[in-house]
């Protein structure tokens, strides 16, 4: 290992390691105590802010200083950091994702490059949907989750309806189909909440944490159940002659639950349009029967009448033609 290839990997394991004694450096490295020293030394004579502790706990850190250092990404995580550029969904920030692509692209060994322009070509079809969050209100909303700290929001319970005031301990943010939302615990409640960030106008950081329960252990897991079992008009029961296993692949978390039950399984999900329950269980294409409500056995006999009315045999006759005579 060169002696620049040795420096920038002690700039790597001050990243992943704060702490590591010059012994820990040295052993890593595969050389002297002496020889480690003596690059942190020449590390800060190049402006890389590091800090030092002396005795049996003491080590080396990397402190806040004025420049960045060079970013230590391999070509895979490059790869992982472009993509992210390219999809950026935050309504501010989509003219900074271009530019911070356009300077990754010239900071990365020219190896790479190819990789990049590759990526840049790739083009997604725009995103039409007006739920999108605001760089103004999720950045610090970020910022309070990282520091635990209490913020005052004006939220709104739907897309129309006026937003309220509301204070909050926020926990984590979390993203499901490219939409953002919060889990947090409003004041002097004794449950967590999730709110769609999308619908959160203004945030003012309290500077204080507020008294709230253990949070949810899996932030993921508790925002994809609520959206599943919101406040919706109708909760949905379907048992399902198949192994929970394989209805898993076919359904988001986000839409509904599935309850295993020996050979067989529960459907769980929430709906305010029963037309909706009806059509998306006959996309699922699979055997079911409906537990509750029982208003859905009708909205299916609907559902089928209207598409045997629709598509009446005699108006499509089964054809006979030659299977070879088939446009291909």
């Amino acid at each position: 290992m060169s002696t620049v290839a040795r420096r920038l990997e002690i700039l790597a394991l001050l990243q992943a390691h704060p702490g590591i004694s010059a012994t820990g450096l040295a052993e890593r490295l595969g050389v002297t105590e002496r020889t480690a020293r003596r690059d942190v030394a020449h590390l800060r004579e190049l402006g890389y802010h590091i800090e030092g502790e002396a005795g049996r706990l003491g080590g080396y850190r990397l402190g806040p200083g004025r420049e960045m250092p060079p970013l230590l990404l391999d070509a895979d995580e490059v790869a992982a950091v472009a993509v992210g550029l390219r999809t950026v969904a935050v309504t501010g920030l989509e003219a900074a994702a271009v530019t911070a692509f356009a300077k990754l692209t010239r900071v990365v060994p020219a190896k790479w490059r190819t990789r990049l322009s590759a990526l840049a070509d790739v083009q997604a079809p725009p995103d039409r949907s007006a739920r999108r969050a605001g760089s103004d209100v999720l950045v610090p909303l970020a910022l309070a989750c990282r520091a635990g700290e209490g913020v005052r929001i004006r939220h709104r319970r739907n897309g129309t309806g006026p937003a309220r005031t509301v204070e909050v301990q926020p926990h984590r943010l979390v993203t499901v189909r490219r939409r953002w939302y919060l889990v947090a615990c409003p004041r002097d409640a004794a449950r967590w909440l999730v709110y769609g960030v999308d619908r959160i106008d203004s945030v003012q950081p309290l500077g204080v944490p507020l008294a709230a329960p253990g949070p949810p252990a899996d932030a993921v897991a508790f925002v994809t159940g609520s959206l599943a079992h919101g406040p919706w008009r109708h909760r949905v029961r379907v048992r399902v002659f198949t192994s929970g296993d394989l209805v898993r692949e076919l359904v988001d978390p986000s839409v509904a639950t599935v309850v295993d039950d020996g050979d067989v399984c529960e459907l769980h999900f929430g709906a305010d349009d029963l037309d909706w329950a009806a059509r998306w269980l006959v996309y699922l294409n699979l055997d079911v029967d409906v537990v509750e409500p029982a208003e859905l056995v009708d909205r299916l006999r609907s559902l089928g009448g209207w598409l045997v009315d629709r598509y009446p045999t005699s108006r499509y006759p089964t054809s006979s033609a030659d299977p070879g005579s088939v446009r291909q």
